[in-house]
């Protein structure tokens, strides 16, 4: 993701894999094996980094959401 699109839109990443997802397509229950994708970005960059992972991924409908950071320490905030 980084640069990948253009300037960077994610300011960091953690990938957590495999992971099993179960989840309903197209009527039905799914399972699959996938790889869990964490990005950190501004309220600003959202937009660019959601059309880059929709760039990249095959998914048709690829899960991406913003979480809202409430707190955090200073030190990692700045």
């Amino acid at each position: 993701m980084f640069g990948s699109c253009g300037a960077p839109a994610g300011r960091g990443a953690q990938i957590i894999a495999p992971i099993e997802s179960t989840y309903w397509w197209a009527g039905e229950v799914q399972h699959s094996g996938e790889w869990l994708l964490l990005m950190t970005t501004t309220t600003e960059r959202f937009e660019d980094l959601a059309r880059c992972v929709r760039e990249l991924r095959s998914y048709e409908v690829p899960q991406i959401v913003a979480v809202a950071l409430v707190a955090g320490t200073a030190d990692y905030l700045e």
